[in-house]
């Protein structure tokens, strides 16, 4: 798949998740990562490991979004999985991000202490994003929990990015003929 094309399927399904949890119809961003990924998986030369490496990318996320819910520093719209877990559609953010990481996120994901920098900035002012659109909230004060946000994506970003390289196979091997 194009670094364009990841790129814009990754928006699509962030605002499919994203306004679908402040609309109350917390499906349409699992559903439209599920049917992103499905096309994408087509596209890989090894869809197992694909789906390993993305299934510990939703699992990082889990823990993640869930450590910022339990810690009071958002609120997120929506079902909490097992009533105490993060939403599904914030865990499907993950799946798709990841789905950045080798594609039109290359050129940063490798770069770990920079990717580390991305998170930091970037995830609070994500979140942001997804406050001004109603899905979540920021815990108060305000200050405590950007920060607390910022560390947290500091140090899960460039831990996934290296995870989910090694269970793909290493730099390079997503990409390929479909399998057969």
């Amino acid at each position: 798949m194009s670094k364009l094309t990841n790129f814009v399927g990754f928006q699509l399904c962030w605002f499919a998740c994203v306004l679908g949890a402040a609309r109350g119809h917390e499906w349409a961003g699992p559903l439209s990562v599920a049917l992103f990924l499905g096309w994408a998986l087509l596209r890989v030369a090894r869809p197992a490991r694909e789906l390993a490496a993305l299934a510990l990318a939703a699992g990082l996320g889990t823990v993640v979004d869930t450590l910022q819910l339990q810690m009071g520093w958002l609120a997120y719209a929506g079902t909490p999985i097992a009533g105490a877990l993060a939403p599904a559609w914030i865990v499907a953010l993950w799946v798709v991000f990841a789905m950045t990481f080798d594609s039109s996120l290359a050129w940063l994901a490798r770069r770990r202490a920079w990717f580390a920098a991305f998170g930091a900035v970037g995830a609070p002012f994500s979140y942001w994003g997804g406050a001004r659109l109603g899905a979540v909230t920021f815990g108060e004060p305000l200050w405590p929990s950007v920060l607390g946000i910022s560390v947290c994506w500091g140090l899960a970003l460039p831990l996934a990015s290296w995870a989910v390289e090694r269970l793909r196979g290493g730099a390079g091997e997503r990409e390929g003929t479909p399998a057969s």
